[in-house]
């Protein structure tokens, strides 16, 4: 190989991390720590070079429905597993079979809602302590590896899951709690999140990258609502165990799929990495300090108002995903009588009016809003005005639904009020597209990572919030049954005004990035 090919081959930002045999001839330097060499190894897999910006985006979508599709197999046969060794504890019974219409009683409902919650901001606070070192070593060794490492946490903590809730004479079913400490492996859901959003904007320009969110959102959405359908359905020929197994085969499957995506890093050249490591230090307490001074190098990309706001959305809007999840299962089949196994059709009504609103109506309105042609009212002067416009409608259709939710004296009530908050559910995707605005591409990966550390925060006090509604409106009864969705709908007021004061940075023309000038080609 002579000088001029042996300097083509260095690492860019458009190669993969492994190419092939020019992998093998440059070998890394000795690492400090074999825990770290040991999880860098993960991602010598090799993958294919040929790759364009699309491609990647759409492997990620597949993989994230897949991925997403595990909580629908988990969540109703989860809550039906606590509400039946609570209402067996209540009654004093062995493993007899129990009506299930005799565990919806008050007492037994607000037990198994604060059950929930428990494991809620159990789950915040270990993902708001995990979630920032795992951000830096996505930074650091790759996203791959680390997606792969959370995916697996995640799917022991469900495994603890099934262990507790299998001997419930041995185990109280507040135990299922401590699930939340396999989240320090990959650091969960926060993190999963933010190195998917990070891929994302990669290798997709700012003009397309909040339709790029908002598919990848969509689908992860979709997924987690439409295989409740296929849970309801399998709960109906077998037991809940096989359901839960399925959701963890799906985690799995999603683990080591993830290692075969083209990893959209920036690496360092081999002389820059023995210079960072070199530098690393080798102690515990080091580590630690490196880690908080990372730590205040990432909050000091926090100079704008705006980008300040918009996390602070993420904040409110967290407990969102919690009322339409877990809690909706255990809502619907108390107030209006649906056996639990039944509400997965419910939920997957809602995912398929999700993708309706982001394949169809969503990129109808963000063409119809920069057409000359559009009346002037609608018209917006660039894409980043579009997003945040699109953004306060969102909000405006959330309050709508979530209103909806606690009125409806009926489930087919319910529904319709489902439907209109699907027309607001890209709320979520505009936010994070908007943030990226404000910072520079190399630091997104610690953005998204802070990101997931709102939520988290959010994740802290939404469950506890939604299972102490739910209680206090058992005990008025009658309207007040609601009580939860109207406490949601008022804080979708509070994010709709904080975006009120949310100003776009000025308008620039974005450059493409890496992947979308073409195929990635072997150097």
């Amino acid at each position: 190989m002579d000088e001029s090919q042996e300097d083509h081959d260095e690492s860019t930002e458009q190669t993969p991390l492994v190419a092939g045999s020019a992998a093998k001839q440059r070998r890394p330097p000795h690492r400090h720590m074999l825990s770290v060499a040991s999880i860098a190894s993960i991602a010598s897999v090799n993958v294919p070079k040929a790759h364009n910006g699309n491609t990647i985006v759409n492997i990620l979508c597949a993989i994230a429905f897949v991925v997403s599709a595990a909580a629908g197999f988990v969540i109703i046969p989860l809550t039906q597993l606590v509400e039946n060794v609570v209402c067996h504890k209540y009654y004093g019974m062995g493993n007899e079979p129990i009506d299930e219409e005799l565990c919806k009683i008050e007492s037994i409902q607000a037990d198994v809602a604060f059950v929930f919650a428990i494991v809620g901001v159990c789950e915040a606070v270990v993902g708001f302590l995990a979630a920032f070192p795992w951000g830096i070593a996505a930074d650091r060794l790759g996203r791959r590896p680390v997606f792969a490492l959370s995916l697996l946490g995640i799917s022991l903590g469900i495994i603890w899951d099934i262990t507790v809730l299998w001997f419930p004479s041995v185990f109280p079913p507040s135990l299922i709690a401590l699930s939340c400490l396999f989240l320090l492996v990959g650091g969960g859901n926060a993190v999963l999140i933010g190195i998917v959003y990070s891929m994302v904007s990669d290798v997709i320009s700012e003009d397309k990258r909040a339709t790029a969110f908002m598919r990848a959102h969509v689908i992860s959405v979709i997924g987690s609502l439409v295989s409740p359908a296929l849970s309801s359905a399998m709960l109906t020929v077998t037991s809940p165990w096989a359901a839960m197994w399925v959701g963890v085969a799906c985690l799995l499957i999603g683990a080591v799929a993830f290692l075969f995506v083209p990893e959209t890093l920036q690496h360092k050249t081999q002389s820059d990495a023995a210079d960072d490591q070199s530098q690393s230090p080798a102690s515990l307490s080091g580590h630690l300090s490196e880690t908080y001074e990372r730590l205040k190098e990432s909050l000091s990309i926090l100079k704008s108002p705006s980008l300040i706001l918009l996390l602070l959305t993420c904040i409110v809007t967290q407990p969102f995903s919690s009322a339409v999840t877990q809690f909706l299962v255990q809502f619907v089949s108390k107030r209006y009588n649906v056996p639990i196994s039944a509400t997965g059709y419910i939920q997957s009504t809602y995912g398929l009016a999700q993708g309706v609103q982001a394949l169809v109506i969503l990129p109808l309105l963000s063409q119809f809003m920069m057409r000359d042609s559009t009346p002037k009212p609608f018209l917006m002067a660039n894409e980043q005005e579009r997003d945040l416009t699109l953004a306060k409608w969102s909000f405006g259709f959330v309050f709508l639904g979530f209103f909806a939710l606690g009125a409806a004296p009926t489930v087919w009530m319910f529904i319709l009020g489902l439907l209109v908050l699907a027309l607001g559910s890209g709320y979520n995707s505009l936010a994070k597209s908007l943030m990226c605005l404000y910072v520079d591409p190399e630091h997104r990966s610690r953005l998204f990572s802070m990101v997931g550390m709102a939520e988290v925060i959010g994740s802290v006090y939404g469950p506890p919030m939604l299972a102490g509604l739910f209680a206090l409106g058992m005990n008025l009864g009658g309207g007040w049954m609601g009580l939860p969705y109207f406490g949601i709908a008022v804080l979708s007021v509070f994010a709709m005004v904080m975006l009120l004061f949310v100003s776009v940075p000025k308008h620039r023309e974005p450059g493409p990035p890496p992947y979308e000038e073409g195929p990635l080609h072997e150097n």
